[in-house]
């Protein structure tokens, strides 16, 4: 799982952002994912348009013992 910059960044109080290299699922090809903590998503290839999964987890019906368990 890649630990959220939005996250991070409205912790710190300062812009944040990750790389994520990954591949796609259906036909294996290689990406790049840049995020930001404004949750900006950019693609480094030309014409990939990937579906990004994030939790939806309400943070205050959370009956995990931890935030991490329900994402």
């Amino acid at each position: 799982m890649i630990a959220t910059p939005f996250v991070q960044g409205h912790l710190r109080s300062e812009p944040v952002s990750i790389t994520a290299e990954t591949r796609c699922e259906h036909c294996e090809e290689p990406i790049t994912l840049d995020i930001d903590s404004d949750m900006n998503i950019t693609v480094a290839q030309l014409g990939a348009n990937p579906m990004v999964f994030t939790p939806d987890v309400d943070i205050f019906d959370i009956e995990a013992p931890s935030i991490v368990d329900d994402f």
